[in-house]
């Protein structure tokens, strides 16, 4: 099906009106074409499964205007690379509103646990390397401290 403009083509109009009227007119179509899609969706569908909180949802949600400092500090931590998203209720101090939020709503997934974070720091800890030949010298110490 062509559209409107198309059918009806007057060969003394202005050029620049002509490709504005295509223009529009193409508008309308594409606009009737989303308007078909949306009307396809199933919100209860979309709504019913709840979302899995992680760490690109949590950067996304501190970038939205109007949420908490808490959340915003954090994720100025996280781009820093002072913690992880998975470490917000240990290393948040408040702990951010929207953290509280999402673990109660049921419309979200919230896989980390207190337990999680205090297991995997944030960075492994560094001791000396032994590299020399001699086998006595290669022993590990008790401690990395030593």
């Amino acid at each position: 099906m062509k559209p409107q403009w198309e059918q009806s083509y007057d060969p003394d109009l202005d050029p620049a009106v002509e490709a504005a009227a295509r223009r529009v007119d193409r508008a309308i179509a594409d606009l009737d074409t989303a308007s078909l899609q949306v009307a396809s969706i199933d919100v209860h569908a979309i709504l019913s499964t709840p979302t899995v909180v992680t760490e690109e949802f949590m950067a996304n949600l501190a970038a939205v205007p109007g949420m908490s400092a808490e959340l915003y500090a954090y994720a100025e931590r996280v781009r820093a690379g002072e913690c992880r998203w998975s470490e917000i209720e240990s290393c948040a101090r408040p702990v951010p509103p929207e953290v509280v939020d999402l673990k109660a709503s049921p419309q979200f997934v919230w896989n980390w646990s207190l337990h999680d974070s205090y297991a995997q720091p944030t960075s492994p800890l560094a001791g000396p390397a032994y590299f020399d030949d001699d086998e006595e010298e290669n022993q590990m110490p008790d401690s990395w401290l030593e």
